[in-house]
């Protein structure tokens, strides 16, 4: 972070200040208590499950130089124990107040040398996001969000990140219902903006395919003129909501024909991903899923407008590792576990099955979870889940979460030669998983956040003892 005067702050989120703290200054901002440090804005956020003001006193013990709080907290719950020369400045919400700051930090505080890249879609976001930040690096000074600060909470504090020198950001915006994307890119600004893909995903919130196109299409209305837009096309929903006037640096992507970047000879296996783009590069990654190939073609498209050699893209993409969660491979001893735990929907389940599908091994062990937040149509989605695993051959096929458990009692009967069983929770898939795994099985792992199946990838790492991550 470029270093604020308190004052500054307190203008920025509208909040009354004390002339007396006129020379204190801000290096950083956290909403973490036990990441404080010296010279840090804490903010405490109030959450379903936690009250970060309830741990203002600790963050002013390991130094922060002031806090933001929220009106209740000053009225009714502010301990006597703070000394009057606190300095608080108070706010009536404080994740609204975190929103201001970063809005205000980015139109009057961040170098205007640093470009700001917005990545949004449904599916291939962070990896997405990984990949530019891995392309850029050598070449620029910059950074990207942390894990998966996507949200109202994390865009700000990606945004207040940047540092005087960097050449480039890289901001993840998610979505779970309308206009959150809007509002997030109001923020960011973004001078580059990436849609990878539009999938079914958070159907609760944005009400249908065509309500997703429209909500990851918002992005594209904030970015400014003469930017770089990067569509992945292969959706036909998204042609709708693009904007209708001339985008001069629109590429789009994907294995349309039409694409710019266009995506075709497909192949790969469980450590490699190749694919020939724009009929004249020829890209390999380092991870499973001809799905990563849009996600490639994106980034391609992100570092030659920083300027970056062809040749030189694509020797980074070579040396790309995928975050944990999104299809990283591990050897262990005697088994091979894919972590795709850290989210699903349908279709990045459906790129799942036909990745694990072309894998040759001794078995292929499908750990699926329930998808979250499809709505109505959420039973059909998971039936056609799993029913398209049975298709692809998969051995065994291990449904985890209530409604993989209504599908998994409708597929019985026609399973075949796949072996499905069904558990309730993830502790019961461990359980079962302990001995049900063979020497030799690849063991491909995915299912939504909320059901927990990144325990289970801990669990397997654990008991084969792990060797090498690969990818």
């Amino acid at each position: 972070m470029i270093a604020m005067r308190l004052r500054e702050i307190a203008a920025a989120v509208g909040a009354p200040f004390d002339p007396r703290f006129d020379r204190v200054m801000i290096r950083r901002v956290s909403t973490d208590s036990r990441d404080v440090s010296p010279g840090d804005l804490f903010v405490a956020i109030r959450g379903e499950c936690f009250d970060g003001h309830r741990f203002v006193a600790e963050a002013m013990s390991k130094g922060a130089a002031a806090c933001l709080c929220d009106e209740v907290w000053n009225g009714a719950e502010k301990s006597a124990e703070l000394p009057a020369s606190f300095r608080c400045l108070v706010v009536p919400e404080t994740v609204a107040g975190l929103g201001r700051l970063a809005g205000y930090y980015r139109r009057h505080v961040m170098n205007v040398a640093t470009v700001v890249v917005g990545v949004t879609g449904s599916n291939g976001k962070t990896t997405t996001k990984g990949m530019i930040d891995h392309v850029l690096r050598p070449s620029f000074a910059g950074r990207a969000a942390p894990k998966n600060y996507n949200n109202h909470i994390g865009v700000p504090l990606t945004l207040l990140s940047s540092e005087t020198g960097d050449r480039y950001l890289v901001v993840e915006i998610g979505t779970n219902s309308t206009g959150e994307v809007a509002a997030l890119s109001s923020l960011a600004r973004p001078d580059a903006a990436v849609i990878t893909s539009i999938g079914e995903a958070h159907l609760e919130g944005l009400g249908g395919i065509d309500g997703v196109a429209a909500e990851k299409a918002s992005l594209l209305h904030h970015v400014r003129s003469d930017g770089l837009v990067v569509v992945n096309i292969d959706r036909p929903e998204i042609h709708a909501h693009l904007p209708k006037e001339v985008m001069p640096r629109l590429i789009t992507i994907g294995a349309d024909p039409s694409a710019k970047f266009c995506v075709a000879d497909l192949s790969g296996d469980l450590r490699r991903t190749e694919f020939t783009l724009d009929g004249r590069f020829s890209i390999e990654l380092p991870l499973p899923g001809v799905h990563h190939a849009a996600n490639a073609a994106a980034t391609f498209a992100v570092g030659r407008w920083f300027g970056v050699e062809p040749q030189r893209i694509i020797e980074r993409l070579r040396t790309f590792t995928p975050p944990e969660g999104r299809t990283r491979v591990h050897e262990l001893d005697g088994v091979t576990v894919v972590d795709d735990a850290y989210n699903a929907n349908p279709a990045s389940m459906a790129a799942a099955i036909a990745a694990l599908g072309r894998i040759g091994s001794a078995r292929r062990v499908f750990v699926m979870g329930d998808m979250l937040e499809l709505g109505e149509s959420c039973a059909d989605y998971h039936l056609a889940a799993a029913a398209s695993a049975v298709r692809a051959g998969i051995e065994v096929l291990v449904l985890v979460g209530p409604a993989m458990q209504v599908a998994a009692s409708l597929i019985q009967g026609q399973a075949g030669d796949s072996r499905v069983v069904a558990c309730a929770s993830a502790e019961e898939a461990r359980e079962l998983l302990a001995s049900a795994i063979e020497p030799g099985d690849t063991v491909w792992v995915k299912g939504s956040r909320g059901i927990g199946l990144d325990r289970v990838v801990v669990d397997l790492c654990k008991r084969y003892g792990e060797q090498t991550a690969v990818a």
